[in-house]
C-alpha cells in the first residue's frame, strides 16, 4: 500500500450509507448485502446514473492489510477480464470522506441461481445452456491467471431469469492460479456444499483451474435437483464425501458422464480445462487433464 493510501486510511474511518457519494463520483442508494468482510450497495454515477455495484470494507476492517489485499486483489482480476459472463469492473480506490477502499463494478439486476433453484430443478436444457456459458466464463478468468474458489449459485445471477444471460459475480477469494499466495490464516474459503477436494487439502492440497471444475459440477448437479448434492456435515464428513464421486442417480441421465467426470476426487481426472466443458455442451468429447 502506498503512502497516500495509508494517509487516506489513517483518516477517521466514518458511516457510509444510503445517500453517502464516493469520490464525487457515485452515490449510494440501497444496501443489497453485507458479508464477514465488506457491504454491498446498489448505487449510481452521478453524473451519467448508470447503476453500479459497490462493495465497501467494512469500518472495522479498514486497516486490516490482509482484507485490503483480497479487496485489491478482486479488482485486479476483474480489471484484467472481459467476458459478458463475467461481472464488469468500473474502479478500486479508497474514498477519504469515509476513510475506506471501495470497489464499484457492473450491477447485475436479477435472481441469483440459488433463489431459482428453490422452485424446483431446472429444465435440462436451460442447464446445458448454463453450463455452456460459466464454463465459457471460467475460461476466460483462468486464461486470465486466476481462478474463482467459490462457484455456488449464489455467486450466479440469472437477469431476467435467463440462463444465457447468466453472471458469474463475487472474486472476492479468487488468486492467482499460479499459486505462491495466501488466504487469511492460510484457512479454508468457500461452501462446503461446492468446494474442491483439494480445497480441503487432499490430493495435495494445490488449488487449480480443475478446483472450479469440481465446484461447477457440484453447481450443475444442484440445478438439476433443484437442491444440492448431500455434500456437507462434519468436517471428517465433508472429507470423505470427496473421497468418492457422489451419487448422480436422481439426476437427468444425459449429464451423467459429463459431471461424473467433472467431480472426479483427484484433479488430475478432471476435464483438462474450462473449454473442454464448455464445446462438451456441443457433443464434443471431454479430455484429461494430463499429469
Amino acid at each position: 500500500m502506498s503512502d497516500d493510501d495509508k494517509t487516506r486510511i489513517s483518516a477517521n474511518v466514518t458511516y457510509a450509507g444510503v445517500g453517502t457519494q464516493l469520490s464525487g463520483i457515485y452515490e449510494l442508494d440501497e444496501r443489497i448485502a453485507s458479508g464477514g468482510m465488506g457491504e454491498v450497495y446498489r448505487g449510481h454515477n452521478i453524473q451519467t446514473g448508470d447503476h453500479v455495484a459497490i462493495k465497501i470494507v467494512l469500518p472495522e476492517f479498514a486497516r486490516d492489510q490482509t482484507i485490503l489485499s483480497l479487496f485489491r486483489k478482486e479488482a485486479s482480476i476483474l480489471n484484467h477480464l472481459s467476458h459478458d459472463a463475467v461481472v464488469r469492473y468500473h474502479v478500486f480506490t479508497i474514498d477519504p470522506g469515509i476513510g475506506r477502499p471501495y470497489l464499484a463494478m457492473e450491477f447485475v439486476d436479477g435472481q441469483s441461481l440459488f433463489d431459482i433453484m428453490r422452485r424446483g430443478p431446472m429444465p435440462s436444457d436451460d442447464v446445458r445452456r448454463l453450463c455452456h456459458r460459466l464454463a465459457s466464463g471460467l475460461s476466460a478468468v483462468h486464461q486470465a491467471g486466476a481462478v474463482h474458489r467459490d462457484l455456488s449459485p449464489d455467486n450466479i445471477i440469472l437477469p431476467g431469469g435467463r440462463v444465457e444471460r447468466a453472471k458469474i459475480i463475487d472474486f472476492g477469494i479468487a488468486r492467482s492460479a499460479t499459486g505462491g499466495e495466501t488466504l487469511i490464516g492460510g484457512k479454508f474459503a468457500g461452501k462446503y456444499n461446492y468446494v474442491s477436494p483439494e480445497q480441503l487439502g487432499l490430493y495435495g492440497g494445490e488449488v487449480s483451474e480443475q478446483s472450479d471444475i469440481y465446484s461447477l459440477g457440484l453447481v450443475l448437479a444442484a440445478a438439476l435437483r433443484g437442491k444440492p448434492l448431500d455434500m456437507s456435515g462434519s468436517q471428517y464428513e465433508v472429507i470423505e464425501k470427496r473421497r468418492t464421486v457422489p451419487d448422480l442417480s436422481d439426476i437427468d441421465p444425459d449429464f451423467h458422464e459429463l459431471i461424473e467426470a467433472m467431480l472426479q476426487p483427484d484433479p488430475r481426472d478432471r476435464p483438462a480445462s474450462m473449454a473442454e466443458i464448455a464445446r462438451a455442451t456441443r457433443g464434443e468429447d471431454l479430455e484429461p487433464t494430463l499429469p
